[in-house]
């Protein structure tokens, strides 16, 4: 149990491609869906740069083969929108400021990949998100938050990142935070429709990190409807204890922790 506010770090790193055939997603909802968790300051803008930026690809897709085009379309999404590391980026920084972290960038890249005809699985971890592609040429990764060196195909590095992905190890680029290790092993498939659930945890996380519970609250009761990730249970835990611990009101507490009280007896029913 927590007693003190806590800076907590979700840090969703290390974004993978990976095209498998029985994945089936649509690109435009997807958007949709993130263009609406995400207030955006200019959603109509964010859709035609995307248009834009998929059909310029398919004049770029012309005698190439699943892989190379698979590399460009890594090179161009770098080039033409990643251009600063920051955790917690939200989908619509990417193309407001350039900011992206892996989450953010995963899912451009998930919308890009489904218009140009890749099948693919979303993998959800302790501490990252990550997509799987099986080319007619092979397995090839994707790290989103590796500019230079993150096209990998061959077999013994796939291998060897995804298994440090599967230790479930916290990692940061911002040493600077202190960081909540959540205790579950989690590595599991999910739909591209709960990514914008996931955006909100972090939109949660950000609020939680600043003591601003009452938005915390509000952004985790919103994640939950879109996608009841395994980790909403600690975290909601976390939260109510913060609560609790906080000057709030108490009539304000008790609504607050309402909606999570759920969470605590499953977690009191597991021990």
């Amino acid at each position: 149990m927590i007693n003190n506010p806590v800076m907590l770090r979700f840090v969703l790193c290390g974004a993978i491609i990976f095209c498998l055939a029985f994945a089936e997603v649509k690109g435009q909802d997807i958007l949709q869906l993130l263009l609406t968790t995400q207030n955006a300051k200019d959603p109509a803008a964010i859709e035609a740069r995307i248009d834009k930026f998929i059909t310029d690809l398919r004049k770029k897709q012309t005698n190439r083969n699943e892989q190379d085009f698979l590399q460009v379309i890594f090179q161009e999404a770098h080039r033409k929108f990643f251009k600063t590391y920051k955790p917690y980026t939200q989908f619509s920084e990417v193309f407001e400021n350039g900011r992206y972290d892996c989450l953010s960038a995963t899912s451009l890249l998930a919308i890009v990949l489904d218009a140009l005809g890749y099948n693919f699985h979303l993998i959800e971890t302790n501490y990252h998100i990550f997509i799987s592609v099986q080319t007619s040429k092979g397995m090839v990764l994707l790290e989103s938050t590796d500019r230079l060196n993150g096209f990998v195909t061959s077999a013994q590095q796939i291998e060897k990142r995804i298994s440090s992905y599967k230790e479930n190890q916290l990692q940061s680029n911002n040493s600077e935070r202190l960081h909540y290790q959540f205790n579950l092993n989690l590595y599991q498939i999910i739909q591209a429709n709960q990514l914008s659930g996931l955006l909100l945890f972090n939109q949660a996380i950000v609020a939680f990190n600043s003591q601003q519970y009452e938005t915390c609250a509000l952004r985790l009761g919103e994640a939950i409807r879109v996608y009841d990730s395994p980790r909403t249970s600690e975290f909601a835990t976390i939260l109510i204890a913060a609560i609790s611990n906080s000057s709030i009101n108490d009539e304000t507490k008790k609504d607050l922790i309402r909606p999570f009280a759920k969470y605590i007896r499953a977690t009191l029913a597991s021990r």
